[in-house]
C-alpha cells in the first residue's frame, strides 16, 4: 500500500477529529519527528466560513511561538484539501487526567495553573483570546509540560455533550457571564474566568457550577454563587482559594488584571507550600508529570521490622567506664556546632554571583512572564541582601526596566481595549502613546506629547495621581516620568536625522499660528515653548529656536526661510 504525504508528512494512524477538521499522527522522513497532522475533509473544504476558519487557525498558531503553546511546523493546499503540521503531545490532555485521578493535589493544581497563564499572557499580549479554555485543550507532555491548543482531539459531538453533571457540558461548565450575555467586550480576562473554573476543576474534581441542562449551566454563569473551594477541597490554600474566588467573579473589572498577575500570585503560593513538598519527599518540578503518568511514590516505614519475633538478638557489648566516645559531652555540642553551621548555610540562600547571574539571563528575553520572575526572584532579593554589592547600579536599571516594560504592556492593553485613562497621568500617557501609532501626525507633534507626560508627571503632587494596578501615586509618576523621556528621547534622536527636519518644523509652525487664529492661544504658544525646551541645545536649529521663542512670548516673528 502506498504512503499517503501531505507536504513532506506521511500521514499515520487517525487520533482525532473535531469540528475544524481530522487530525492524524504523521512522521517527517528526513528528521524522523512525529507531528500531528490536521487536515481539512473535502466536504469542509468547499464551504468558505471553514476555509476562513481553518486559514484563521494556522494564522493565530503561526503568531504565537512559546514553550507552553502547541508549535506550528507550517502548511499547504494538496489533492484540493487545506492542512498543517504541528507539534504532536505524547502526554495526552488534562481531561485525561481528571478521568484518571479525579482531581490533582494543590502543588499539582497550581503548577498547571502557572503554565497556563504563561500560554495565555503571550497569547493576550498578541491580540488573541482564546475563549473555549478547557482541560481536553490543555495537553500533556509526558515529562509534564502543559501545552495550550486551539483544538481539541475529542469528536465534536462529545464537546456539547452532556455526561456527569459538571464534568462536560462542553464549553458551558467554562463560559464566562459577559460570553454567555453575548457582550461585545470579550477580553483577556474572558480568559481569566475559565482559568478560574479550571483551577476549581482541578481541586475539586468538578467545575464550579454542576446543573444537569445547558440553559441551566448559562445561568447559574451569570447569576449563581460558586461553591467555596474548600468544601471539596479542604486542604485548598485559603489564598488560592481567594484567587480562585476573583477569578470567578461576574463582572469582568473585578477579576485580576491580567494573566501575569495570575501567574504571579500562584507562584507566591506555591513558594508558601514548597516546605510541605520537600517535608514530602516530592519535587516541585516533579508534582505534575507525576500527575500525567498516573502513578504514586511509595516510601519505606521507620518502623517496617517492628514487631518481628523469633529473631536472636546479639549480646550487649559491656560498656567502658568512661562511655563511647559519641557518648561524651564535647562530641554532643561539637555536632551541635556543626548542625547549626548547616542550617546557616542552607538558609543563607543564592550569593550575589548566582543572583546577578540569574537576572542577567533573564533579561536577555522579552517574555513578560519570565521578567517578572526575574523581578521577584533574583533582582528584589539582590537588592535586599546585598545593598553595597558591586551590580547595584545594574540591578537598578534592569528593576526599572521591568517596571517600565510592565506599565507600557498595561498601556497598551487599555488603548486595545479603547478605555480612558484613569487620572490625567495616565490619559496623556495613553494620548501620546497613541499619537506615535498615528503615522499621519508630524512626528514633531508625537515628541510634543511626550514631553507633556514628563511635565505632567514633575508637575502632579503626591496626592493628585491615584494609584493604579496596585502602583502607588510616586512609583507611577515616576514610572511615566521614566517611560516618556525614553520615547522622547529616542523620536528626538531619530527626528534630527532626518533630511525634512526643517520642512516639519516649518509646518509645525504653522499648525500652531493656526490654533492661535483659530482663538486657541494657550494651544499654539505651548506648541512653541515645547520647541524652545526641546531643542534648546541644537545650535543649528537657533533660528528657528528665536522665532519660536518670540511667537511663545506674544511677539511676532517671521519664521526662518530654508
Amino acid at each position: 500500500m502506498s504512503e499517503r504525504k501531505f507536504g513532506p508528512f506521511v500521514v499515520g494512524e487517525q487520533i482525532g477529529a473535531g469540528g475544524m477538521g481530522v487530525i492524524y499522527r504523521a512522521l517527517h522522513p528526513e528528521t524522523g519527528r512525529v507531528a500531528a497532522l490536521k487536515i481539512l475533509p473535502p466536504g469542509m473544504d468547499t464551504d468558505r466560513r471553514m476555509q476562513q476558519r481553518f486559514e484563521r487557525e494556522i494564522g493565530i498558531l503561526k503568531r504565537l511561538q512559546h514553550p507552553n503553546i502547541v508549535r506550528y511546523y507550517g502548511g499547504g493546499f494538496q489533492g484540493g484539501q487545506r492542512w498543517y503540521a504541528m507539534e504532536f503531545i505524547d502526554g495526552g490532555s488534562l481531561q485525561d487526567v481528571l478521568k484518571r485521578r479525579g482531581r490533582l493535589t494543590p502543588l499539582q493544581a497550581i503548577q498547571a495553573g502557572r503554565q497556563l497563564c504563561a500560554a495565555l499572557e503571550h497569547a493576550h499580549n498578541a491580540g488573541i483570546i482564546h475563549r473555549d479554555l478547557k482541560p481536553a485543550n490543555l495537553l500533556l507532555t509526558s515529562q509534564g509540560r502543559l501545552k495550550l491548543g486551539d483544538f481539541g482531539i475529542a469528536r465534536d459531538t462529545e464537546s456539547t455533550a452532556l455526561t456527569a453533571a459538571g464534568k462536560t457540558v462542553g464549553t458551558y461548565a467554562y463560559m464566562a457571564p459577559e460570553q454567555i450575555q453575548g457582550s461585545e467586550h470579550i477580553d483577556r480576562r474572558t480568559d481569566l474566568y475559565a482559568t478560574g473554573c479550571l483551577l476549581f476543576e482541578l481541586l475539586c474534581g468538578e467545575t464550579p457550577f454542576t446543573e444537569d441542562n445547558p440553559a441551566a449551566m448559562l445561568m447559574a454563569h451569570v447569576d449563581s454563587i460558586p461553591r467555596s473551594v474548600r468544601t471539596k477541597c479542604p486542604e485548598c490554600p485559603v489564598a488560592l482559594e481567594r484567587l480562585i474566588a476573583r477569578l470567578l467573579e461576574k463582572q469582568p473589572e473585578d477579576r485580576p488584571w491580567d494573566a501575569l498577575a495570575v501567574h504571579t500570585e500562584l507562584t507566591a503560593i506555591q513558594e508558601q507550600l514548597k516546605q510541605g513538598v520537600k517535608g514530602s519527599g516530592t519535587a516541585t518540578g516533579e508534582v505534575l508529570s507525576a500527575a500525567t503518568s498516573g502513578g504514586s511514590k511509595t516510601a519505606l516505614s521507620a518502623g517496617a521490622g517492628a514487631g518481628v519475633t523469633g529473631v536472636v538478638r546479639p549480646k550487649r557489648k559491656k560498656k567502658r567506664a568512661g562511655g563511647e566516645f559519641y557518648e561524651q559531652l564535647w562530641f554532643l555540642a561539637l555536632c551541635l556546632l556543626l548542625l547549626i553551621g548547616l542550617v546557616v548555610w542552607l538558609m543563607r540562600g543564592p550569593s550575589e554571583q548566582q543572583l546577578y547571574a540569574g537576572a542577567a539571563a533573564a533579561m536577555e528575553q522579552a517574555d513578560p512572564v519570565v521578567l517578572d520572575d526575574a523581578r521577584r526572584k533574583y533582582v528584589l532579593p539582590y537588592l535586599q541582601q546585598f545593598p553595597a554589592g558591586q551590580h547595584v547600579p545594574q540591578m537598578q536599571q534592569w528593576l526599572e526596566d521591568i517596571d517600565v516594560s510592565q506599565l507600557l504592556l498595561r498601556a497598551e492593553r487599555r488603548l486595545r481595549g479603547n478605555r480612558q485613562g484613569r487620572n490625567a497621568l495616565e490619559s496623556a500617557g495613553l494620548a501620546a502613546l497613541q499619537a506615535e501609532r498615528d503615522k499621519q501626525l508630524n512626528p514633531l507633534e508625537v515628541l510634543e506629547q511626550f514631553q507633556a507626560v514628563v511635565e505632567v508627571a514633575a508637575a502632579a503632587e503626591p496626592d493628585a495621581v491615584e494609584g493604579v494596578d496596585e502602583i502607588s501615586s510616586v512609583d507611577q509618576r515616576r514610572l511615566w516620568r521614566v517611560l516618556a523621556e525614553r520615547r522622547r528621547d529616542q523620536l528626538k534622536s531619530d527626528l534630527l536625522e532626518r533630511d525634512d527636519l526643517l520642512s516639519l518644523i516649518a509646518k509645525r509652525f504653522e499648525q500652531a499660528e493656526q490654533l492661535r487664529a483659530a482663538g486657541n492661544e494657550t494651544a499654539g504658544r505651548q506648541v512653541y515653548q515645547r520647541f524652545v525646551s526641546l531643542f534648546m541645545s541644537e545650535q543649528r536649529l537657533e533660528p528657528w529656536r528665536d522665532c519660536a521663542q518670540q511667537r511663545a512670548a506674544g511677539g511676532v516673528a517671521e519664521q526662518p526661510a530654508f
